[in-house]
């Protein structure tokens, strides 16, 4: 109780601050952000004060204030008006190469919608409005940030769990817990929680993640030693669940549907499995998923939910279960008995998709 005390304190001293700072300036706005403002902070967190105005310059300078870092930023008010308006410009495709923001630039943006605003002349508002009304512009970004991130630690960690130098488990190890991090930090993305900041990503987990979501397994993976026992199968177990989550988010969170109704966290003991060695990304018009210096596939969105979907289940089940989920969002609202048999069909025969055998072959 005396953390959250502190961390109540730091905020309501950076707004002070903020405020000062504004006047003195001739700020036409200013907000405070960061972990202790969105709910996440300690009492070691600092805090960050943006002021915005027509000033000709941007500077970023810190000061403190007792022990209390304070990071004060200068942004030009056209700098956040390019940035809201590339934020809800068009939309990511699968054949359009390039980040369209950069990480800076999406994190900005995310402290600008979810910032406490402590003087405004009427910027800020417009600019949060805006945002606003397109909510799932931003989201996508978060969540593409994170999905891409993931999907290099799990090539970095498959890479190297293949590797014939058994020095190279512990880096495989150290990716293999990033993939999981920034999996973690997508599906919270899939929640509504965008806050950009890693190491919260448990604290994001707790209070946004999706009802069902064995917590307890993702803590566990991250703090035990994935080497101790069987390494190759600890290193599995990582990049499984890393790609559980992808897909999660790649799927119903990229849609805008509530991740809570995702069926399959844990792998079953069915025959139907999809292959480990694939990792999604989500765009506006496919899901492609992509094998680390292998193979790319180009996937409409329900295609790829039943992908995600056979996690160790039936033909059958998995059925069921995409049949439960067309009802969730409107993407998958064509999805029948007959065409879910027909997309398995059409994943088995490009190994996508294995019976537990490992023997590909027609449902």
């Amino acid at each position: 109780m005396t953390v959250i005390s502190s961390v109540r304190d730091r905020v309501r001293l950076g707004r002070s601050i903020a405020s000062r700072l504004a006047a003195s300036t001739d700020a036409d706005a200013a907000f405070v952000a960061g972990s202790s403002v969105v709910g996440l902070g300690s009492a070691t967190s600092d805090i960050d004060v943006y002021l915005v105005g027509s000033s000709a310059g941007e500077t970023r300078r810190q000061m403190f204030a007792d022990t209390i870092r304070i990071d004060v930023q200068h942004l030009r008010l056209d700098t956040l008006e390019s940035l809201v308006g590339r934020v809800l410009g068009p939309g990511l495709c699968s054949d359009h190469a390039g980040q369209p923001l950069s990480d800076r630039e999406i994190a900005l943006a995310v402290r600008l919608r979810t910032g406490d605003v402590v003087t405004d002349n009427g910027v800020l508002v417009t600019l949060r409005e805006r945002l606003d009304e397109h909510p799932l512009r931003l989201a996508r970004l978060v969540m593409n940030n994170w999905m891409l991130a993931a999907f290099f630690a799990a090539e970095d960690c498959l890479g190297l769990a293949r590797s014939d130098d058994p020095n190279d488990l512990d880096p495989a190890a150290l990716a293999g817990r990033r993939a999981l991090v920034c999996a973690g930090k997508a599906l919270a993305a899939a929640g509504g929680d965008l806050y950009f900041g890693e190491k919260w990503v448990w604290r994001q987990l707790a209070r946004s993640g999706p009802d069902g979501f064995p917590f307890a397994d993702f803590q566990r993976l991250l703090r035990d030693d994935p080497l101790a026992v069987d390494p190759q199968a600890g290193l599995t177990a990582l990049t499984s669940f890393a790609q559980t989550c992808l897909i999660a988010t790649a799927t119903l969170g990229w849609q805008g549907a509530d991740v809570s109704h995702w069926p399959a966290w844990r792998p079953g003991s069915g025959p139907l499995h999809r292959s480990p060695a694939f990792f999604p990304r989500a765009y506006d018009d496919m899901v492609t998923l992509v094998e680390p210096a292998g193979r790319h596939f180009r996937l409409p969105p329900r295609s790829a939910l039943v992908w995600g979907l056979s996690h160790g289940l039936s033909p059958q089940t998995a059925t069921e279960y995409a049949l439960n989920l067309s009802k969730v969002a409107p993407t998958f609202a064509a999805l029948t008995e007959r065409r879910c048999r027909g997309i398995t069909t059409e994943l088995r025969e490009a190994g996508l998709l294995t019976e537990q055998d490992g023997q590909r072959g027609a449902m």
